[in-house]
């Protein structure tokens, strides 16, 4: 998925790995960029000799149809947007590889009625047809070019593992003896003071090295103080959440719930067009998101607040986040925490295979694409989400 996403900065096509879901959140990435004037390019190389995690506890989870697998590796990322040709930014830096991978657990007779969409149009058709030939543009498939995909896929910057400061700092410790030494001479009118410039300049680095340890390690102790407290209290809100939901839903996953609302929030903030998106029910996005041309997922968040109220179960959520803007052709990175509203009804048990691209109207059973429409096209019924997964209601300034 990794080395796709490399090709997808620069052509905008999405990687066929990707499920409907992702694949449209990468869309809505891609025409934000070129709304801005922006042209990417992206490369991801591995890092180290650290090899990919073997599956973990809690790092898969299925139901009766389809499996979900979380995994994890180590690379080396180059970013970098170009205006007019003209490179604006680059960032270099280790991150870690996150992705929720989706498979099928039951025979193709199983799955057959269920709904998807066709990788090569979009559109929303049963699974049987797929494979028979999609009734749109009748590409036929076979069940291995439709399982497994990538449904959630994230990168997570680790900086203590790319500190950029050193360099920086020994250059400019070894100029400032330099000039040091100059000015001793121009002061005594003596020249002799230049001899001496290159150990000043040798001293002088290693000083600016030692400032830039110092400064580093401060950062990196204040790091480590802030990802604790990050992790704790994500891990903290999982076991709430579990043990909150599953006296309503004994499949609820919250690695699920967590790449679903990762994915929906992307939605959210990219799109133009957030009245026909469903899985926003909020009256008002933050006018600064409009400037968002990238979001890095922290892996952690954190519960400020749940309750139900009648069939209806809604949630306070911290999300974290590195989003990077692009503001009066200035690009910057800033890491902060949005505050979402989410909500659901509690009879709507957990469905893992559940896509934005393709929900099923509750009136006709009508199928179709609700990242697009809120009205189902068969029968004219207003969709509501949250009958069937989560809603984002309200994001906060």
């Amino acid at each position: 998925m990794a080395d796709k996403l490399q090709s997808f900065a620069r052509t905008g096509i999405t990687p066929d790995v990707a499920g409907a879901d992702l694949s449209y959140a990468l869309k809505l990435q891609f025409a934000r960029w070129k709304a801005k004037g922006l042209r990417a390019t992206m490369e991801v190389v591995p890092y180290g000799d650290r090899k990919p995690q073997m599956p973990q506890k809690g790092f898969c989870w299925q139901d009766e149809k389809y499996s979900h697998e979380r995994r994890f590796d180590m690379g080396k990322r180059t970013q970098k947007y170009f205006r007019d040709e003209k490179c604006i930014y680059t960032r270099d830096s280790v991150v870690g590889i996150n992705a929720i991978v989706t498979d099928t657990t039951a025979p193709a007779g199983v799955v057959e009625n269920d709904d998807y969409c066709c990788p090569s149009c979009g559109a929303s058709s049963k699974i049987k047809e797929l494979m028979t030939g999609c009734p749109f543009c009748q590409t036929k498939f076979l069940m291995p070019d439709l399982f497994p995909k990538v449904t959630n896929f994230y990168f997570f910057e680790d900086d203590s593992a790319n500190p950029k400061i050193f360099k920086p700092a020994v250059i400019i410790g070894a100029v400032l003896m330099l000039l040091y030494e100059v000015a001793l001479g121009v002061m005594h009118q003596d020249v002799s003071f230049l001899f001496g410039a290159p150990i000043a300049m040798l001293i002088g680095a290693f000083l600016g090295y030692m400032c830039a340890a110092f400064l580093y390690l401060g950062y990196a102790i204040y790091r480590a103080v802030q990802g604790v407290g990050e992790v704790s209290g994500s891990k903290k809100a999982e076991r709430k959440l579990e043990n909150r939901m599953r006296a309503f839903d004994k499949t609820f996953s919250f690695k699920l719930f967590e790449g679903q609302l990762i994915s929906f929030l992307k939605m959210t903030l990219f799109t133009e067009d957030p009245g026909n998106l469903a899985c926003f029910e909020g009256t008002h996005i933050p006018e600064r998101y409009r400037d968002l041309i990238d979001m890095s997922y922290h892996g952690t968040l954190s519960l400020k607040g749940i309750e139900t109220v009648g069939d209806v179960v809604r949630m306070n959520i911290g999300v974290f986040l590195r989003n990077t803007y692009c503001v009066n052709n200035r690009i910057s990175d800033k890491d902060e925490e949005i505050a979402l509203w989410v909500e659901k009804k509690v009879t709507a048990p957990t469905d893992a295979g559940f896509s934005i691209k393709k929900v099923a109207c509750k009136s006709c059973g009508g199928s179709f694409d609700a990242s697009r429409r809120r009205i189902c096209p068969f029968c004219q019924s207003v969709y509501d989400m949250k009958e069937q997964n989560w809603v984002i209601t309200k994001i906060g300034e």
